[in-house]
């Protein structure tokens, strides 16, 4: 087998609610993330609140709430009152909107009644102002379907004088404004309650507009919805929409990729609507900062697949191989995904290759929150990957004594981290009581530096695992590889003479930080 070093692969596995971002390559940006909180925490440490009953829910994921519709002006803010040029972006869903309602975004908070905002009204309306001591001025104005029950991407860019809009990546309203040069970020309801996610602020402000584009002052009145163009033109500010009823920016998750300029510097959000899409996606390594955001919350609803296996032919000669079997690749730096499913939907029932390997993701990577599926070897190669809070699901093979391996690590003897496996837990969908090894060495090629390094610690394991959960490889014995565990529990848990374990003075250096530290100090956990 042939599989690319330096990378992780996923071989036929479905990623819910999948965050990954790309390891091992340095260099600064111009756009930092100055504050992000998806409330997976279940708490909103770090906001301040001003009315209104504010608490994380669980909705698909948690999420926040305000839930006192009878609050005029129900606030929440963070951040700080020095941010001036930026971006701030949020997921919003009202949950009820009266005539008299209203459900918001804020930038640039100099204060609890001063700040901008990007507001969804009732009779399908989209508003951006500028408020001052409670007195809002209207800079641009859209009409938008608003509904309650439905997940909507709110983005407001400040840069000067220079105000944006977004929703969904649309471009409602822009104008100028000196209500305030600098300040925190918020959320808002007004007679409403409303669910709020994945709440991001970067640095950058606004991306320069192209002349088409039109802009919506206070004294003009868009005659019609604006529409994204049949031909894939992206519109103005750093986002795209996917919909394959064509309601979008694309109708192809690929073509918005290809439409990212090269060498972006800042951060692009690609959101993707509802919908099957069989396509194989690249993102090259020329294009960092791109981020996937399925647009209803859900990661059922929005699914990214291709059925190539290794054995598959090839329209240029030969077949695709491991890593070519890939549905998606992920060179480029720093990509982010939520709220959608990769898979590989290769039917190994339907054909006769001699090589089915098939692989969903190729990438080097950090998993949060992620679901992940496979057979034998489904979590492979000679990245570093940290799968943190996950739910691994091994499928049956409808053996009574081997149903698969979870990993075939490769990491080279000079890398002191693989895969690390924390808070994770081990599931089979009918795979028997010890019949799931938890891994075997990978040496490709018979490289003998190729010494696997994986970590299972403070885990849950289902029956499924085996006592004697590693096993050998093409002549290489698993007890050369770096395999251990650490406080794991559950029935699949026994500790035995053939599960190595870490000290606990060992146990420091295997956490999801030191595994993903690298040379620039990346630390996403929390």
């Amino acid at each position: 087998m042939s599989r690319k070093a330096g990378r992780l692969g996923l071989l036929a596995a479905t990623s819910a609610t999948l965050v990954v971002a790309v390891l091992g390559l340095t260099g600064t940006a111009s756009a930092a993330t100055l504050f992000t909180d998806d409330f997976s925490d279940g708490n909103t440490s770090g906001w301040s609140q001003s009315g209104g009953t504010w608490s994380v829910m669980t909705d698909d994921n948690q999420v926040l709430q305000q839930a006192k519709a009878e609050t005029d002006n129900a606030r929440l803010f963070a951040g700080s009152s020095s941010w001036t040029d930026y971006a701030v972006q949020a997921r919003v869903k009202p949950l009820t909107l009266p005539a008299d309602g209203a459900v918001g975004l804020l930038a640039r908070a100099s204060g609890s009644t001063t700040f901008h905002r990007l507001v969804l009204l009732p009779g399908n309306q989209v508003r951006l102002e500028a408020v001052r001591s409670g007195a809002p001025t209207v800079l641009g104005t859209a009409s938008r379907t608003v509904g309650t029950g439905t997940w909507y991407t709110l983005r407001i860019e400040v840069a000067g004088s220079t105000i944006r809009g977004y929703v969904d990546g649309t471009l409602v309203g822009s104008g100028t404004s000196t209500v305030s040069a600098a300040g925190r970020i918020g959320v808002q309801t007004r007679y409403a309650t409303a669910r709020y996610d994945d709440v991001t602020v970067t640095t950058g402000g606004t991306t320069p507009t192209p002349t088409a584009t039109p802009t919506i002052s206070p004294t003009t009145t868009p005659t019609a919805t604006p529409t994204p163009t049949p031909t894939g033109t992206p519109p103005a500010g750093q986002s795209s929409v996917v919909a394959k009823d064509g309601s979008g920016n694309f109708s192809s998750v690929q073509a918005t990729v290809d439409a990212v300029p090269s060498g972006n510097s800042s951060r692009y959000t690609i959101t993707i609507k509802p919908g099957t899409y069989r396509e194989v996606v690249k993102i090259p390594a020329d294009k960092p900062y791109i981020s996937f955001i399925g647009s209803t919350g859900n990661a059922t609803d929005v699914v990214i697949t291709y059925d190539n296996a290794s054995g598959t032919p090839h329209p240029n000669g030969g077949t695709y191989g491991t890593s070519g079997s890939a549905s998606v690749t992920i060179d480029g730096n720093d990509f982010t995904a939520k709220h959608l499913t990769f898979s590989n939907s290769f039917d190994e029932a339907a054909y006769s290759y001699s090589a089915e390997q098939a692989v969903a993701v190729l990438t080097r990577a950090y998993f949060r929150n992620c679901y992940v599926e496979g057979d034998v070897d489904f979590i492979f190669g000679r990245g570093t990957g940290v799968f943190d809070r996950c739910q691994i699901t091994s499928l049956s093979r409808g053996s009574f004594s081997n149903n698969g391996y979870v990993t075939a690590p490769s990491t080279m003897i000079s890398n002191p981290y693989g895969f690390l496996f924390t808070q994770c837990t081990l599931t089979t969908d009918s795979a028997g009581a010890q019949s799931v090894h938890l891994g075997r060495p990978w040496h490709p090629g018979g490289d003998v530096n190729a010494i696997g390094q994986v970590v299972f610690r403070d885990s849950v394991m289902g029956a499924h695992i085996k006592d004697s959960p590693w096993t050998d490889m093409s002549g290489f014995s698993w007890r050369d590889a770096r395999f251990f565990e650490y406080h794991n529990s559950g029935p699949g848990s026994t500790v035995t003479a053939d599960r190595p374990q870490l000290t606990d003075a060992q146990a420091p250096n295997h956490t999801a930080q030191k595994y993903l530290a690298g040379p620039d100090g990346w630390n996403p956990i929390y």
